[in-house]
């Protein structure tokens, strides 16, 4: 029998969130694993590589998913955590590192997913950011916010922000069908 093949999820606490269905989907098929830590905003999470990736086996497979982090404007001073252009840089750095250090493995860029509210110009935007690195660097793009744009309303756990059970089933069978061509 062949060594299972090892995902390693990133992102956010959305990708907390599906991340324990996708490991139950691929049971006995791939080894998956994440950091216990959030990744809030793409710079966050590259500068954390470095620490995180100590903690796990040599993945085959990346699924990328940050963004909304990067959008938020928490000290209310007008612009977006990360401008577009922090967030392509870091966007671009990541794959830059992770083809460095795991000379082979496969990356899979996920688009952030929507919020609760109804304008999503923003997240369209860093989505399109998304998709430019991706097509650079040859890298397939699982679009979630394709999958949940119309259904945050049914599948939000309540907060605006983050999925229910059923909305994490949904989004971990698009992340495992996304993943399942590299095993």
């Amino acid at each position: 029998m062949s060594e299972l093949k090892k995902v390693l999820l990133l992102g956010d606490s959305r990708r907390q969130g599906y991340e324990p269905y996708v490991r139950e989907k691929l049971q006995g098929r791939a080894e998956v694993y994440g950091p216990a830590d959030n990744g809030r905003w793409a710079g966050y999470t590259l500068n954390s590589l470095r620490f995180w990736l100590n903690e796990f086996p040599t993945p085959d497979v990346v699924h990328w998913n940050c963004g909304l982090w990067d959008l938020g404007d928490d000290y209310h001073i007008g612009r977006p955590f990360s401008t577009a252009e922090e967030y392509e840089s870091a966007v671009e750095r990541t794959v830059i590192v992770l083809r460095k250090i795991f000379p082979g493995v496969k990356i899979i860029f996920a688009t952030i997913m929507p919020v609760g509210a109804e304008d999503t110009t923003g997240i369209r935007a860093y989505n399109d950011i998304i998709r430019k690195v991706a097509e650079r660097n040859g890298i397939p793009v699982d679009d979630l916010f394709g999958l949940m744009w119309d259904k945050m309303v049914t599948y939000d756990r309540g907060d605006g922000l983050h999925l229910n059970v059923e909305g994490n089933n949904m989004a971990a069978d698009q992340v495992v069908s996304a993943i399942e061509q590299y095993l």
